[in-house]
């Protein structure tokens, strides 16, 4: 307990803000999928890889066992020490309908993985406070720190998706949002939008 006490404690400065001037120390490469349920959207997936110096620091610090993976109780306690953190910076979680701006949404369903290459991924399903048709409202997504102490970029391959759509006619489209730039408005953000006909 006293380990994860202070693993936790040590994940909360790496990922509190950043002084000015800084540039980022942990990078993402974030998937987005639009998750349906009868038609409409009741949530966000969010799929997380981080970089290969923070992974190492997570693995060091949370695989109890050190056979390199996350079982359940580890992945558990991954959740435990990031997110009630994470929560301070909205998630890096924006999510928009017909242009008004959600409150912080508590992720659900945490996953913390290993692949062969000992990346450390985030998967967490951020459900809608009440489902959204996206054929009659706008529902748009940003994922990004505005303290610039983490990067947050999409995946080049299938970074948007949709999951259990079942043949709706929609698609998601990703443009820079320059309305949103932050850190001094050198950064700019990346919009995910639902499109539908």
């Amino acid at each position: 307990m006293i380990r994860r006490a202070v693993a936790a404690s040590a994940l909360m400065s790496m990922l509190a803000a950043a002084p000015a001037g800084a540039h980022p120390h942990v990078f993402i490469e974030n998937k987005v999928a639009f998750v349906f349920d009868a038609g409409k959207v009741t949530g966000l997936r969010l799929t997380w890889a981080f970089d290969d110096v923070f992974s190492d620091s997570l693995l060091t610090q949370f695989d109890a066992d050190g056979d390199g993976a996350f079982d359940e109780l580890e992945s558990k306690a991954v959740g435990e020490g990031i997110l009630p953190n994470l929560k301070m910076f909205h998630y890096f979680t924006y999510v928009f309908v017909d242009g008004k701006q959600l409150d912080p949404i508590d992720p659900a369903d945490f996953a913390a993985s290993v692949d062969d290459e000992r990346i450390v991924t985030f998967q967490m399903k951020v459900p809608l406070p009440q489902p959204v048709d996206p054929r009659t409202a706008a529902l748009t997504a940003e994922i990004y720190d505005s303290e610039y102490y983490v990067q947050v970029d999409l995946a080049q391959q299938d970074p948007a998706t949709l999951e259990n759509a079942d043949g709706a006619p929609c698609s998601a489209t990703v443009r820079d949002d320059t309305k949103r730039a932050y850190f001094g408005g050198v950064v700019i953000p990346q919009e995910i939008s639902l499109q539908c006909r």
